[in-house]
């Protein structure tokens, strides 16, 4: 028989909240579609930023054909997401309750979404000042230990096995393929 008691590990897990049980929430969506649009012109632009051809490949095998692959599915992707938010957004307008978006986005957890923002810019900054072999295994330790869903020993157990995965992946990735990291 399932035991239905619950588990103190699984109690400690913090995550967004759910959209409130399968309910769409059209200005959430709208917002996040925005978000993601002006992520992926972002991701165009860079993409379009690199030369298609040049003396060591043709236009088909340029390395900024899959990202700009990708950026435009997702942009198209937000495109859609926005337009039918916008459109259930303005058909539901009297029935939704009153926006509220200090108190919306600290439910949503957004101090620990910028946290991880400022870390990503952090390590795009040191990348390239310190070895590489250093910066990949602290930052999954940092990450890990930081956005936890799991009490600390356990957290720190998995993201130190994490980082020792990664360095010994990196190094195997190096040796058999003679890639160079930053």
């Amino acid at each position: 028989m399932h035991d239905q008691r619950v588990n103190t590990e699984e109690a400690a897990v913090l995550l967004p909240p759910d959209a409130g049980g399968g309910e769409r929430r059209p200005r959430r969506e709208f917002f996040g579609a925005l978000f993601l649009l002006a992520l992926a012109a972002a991701f165009v632009v860079q993409a379009l930023g690199m030369p298609f051809k040049d003396t060591s490949w043709e236009w088909y095998t340029a390395p900024n054909i899959f990202p700009l692959c990708m950026a435009l599915g997702l942009g198209l992707c937000a495109v859609f997401v926005a337009l039918r938010a916008l459109l259930e957004w303005r058909a539901r307008a009297a029935s939704l309750p009153p926006l509220h978006l200090a108190a919306s986005a600290r439910a949503w957890g957004m101090p620990r979404f910028l946290g991880g923002a400022c870390l990503i810019g952090v390590l795009v900054f040191l990348l390239g000042k310190i070895d590489f072999y250093v910066l990949a295994p602290g930052a999954v330790l940092v990450f890990g230990l930081l956005f936890r869903s799991d009490p600390w020993p356990k957290a720190a157990r998995s993201a130190a096995v994490a980082a020792i995965f990664i360095v010994v992946f990196l190094f195997a990735i190096s040796t058999v393929f003679g890639i160079v990291f930053p």
